[in-house]
């Protein structure tokens, strides 16, 4: 299983101090094109390749970065070996192809056409309507307080075994999501849940919560005897 990250938030603020410089330090390689260094950040943040600068003014993630430097294939082939969603959109909706094509980089538009390895068991538009309910209706206010961004569904497609963790403020966690055979599983947890937190299916007709068997926290560890 590919885990990977959507950063939905968009107020840049509400990242801490240590990590908002991070994340923008690895933005800055990306615009800057010094691949050697964005592939030295995605060593230790390797779930980071999707995401673009916090606060998601663009929306470019560095493959689309990639495509607007023209950068080598080879690049370009590391960063999709990485994980980077070539069906990804900016926030002018536009993908890495769609960059590429308009600046010229014609050596990387195949590569950086999609390709679907999975299919979606209902039309995106029908299946992200009832997840994206699903997410508003169990968040209660949390997206009314604070702008976030929704996730869409087209990159569960791009490998076989994908999930998505989606950070939710206000929840103190989030939702992670996979395709299953037929439908699309969510879980939603957080760290002030007793236990596993709430699955839910989303499918054509709608979304529905899961029973599962609940799995009580492991008991605290006993307290080691001092030294002798």
């Amino acid at each position: 299983m590919i885990s990977m990250e959507w950063d939905g938030l968009t107020d840049r603020e509400r990242f801490g101090t240590w990590y908002r410089e991070g994340r923008d330090r690895f933005s800055d390689r990306a615009r800057d094109a010094d691949w050697e260094g964005v592939f030295e950040e995605l060593g230790e943040h390797p779930g980071w390749v999707n995401l673009p600068r916090p606060g998601n003014r663009s929306g470019f993630a560095p493959l689309h970065q990639a495509a607007w430097h023209g950068a080598d294939f080879a690049v370009v082939s590391r960063l999709i070996a990485h994980g980077a969603w070539r069906t990804q959109r900016a926030r002018d909706g536009r993908r890495a192809v769609d960059v590429a094509r308009e600046q010229g980089r014609t050596h990387l538009l195949e590569l950086l056409e999609p390709v679907e390895v999975r299919r979606l068991p209902a039309p995106a538009e029908m299946l992200e309507h009832h997840f994206h309910r699903l997410l508003r209706e169990r968040t209660g206010g949390a997206f009314e307080e604070i702008e976030h961004l929704l996730p869409p569904l087209a990159p569960l497609t791009e490998g076989p075994a994908v999930e998505i963790r989606f950070p939710v403020v206000g929840m103190m966690g989030g939702f992670t999501y996979r395709l299953e055979l037929d439908y699309l599983h969510v879980h939603g947890h957080s760290r002030m849940d007793a236990d596993d937190g709430d699955h839910y299916r989303v499918t054509p007709e709608g979304w529905s919560r899961m029973e599962r068997p609940r799995v009580p926290p492991p008991p605290p560890r006993a307290p080691k005897p001092p030294a002798p």
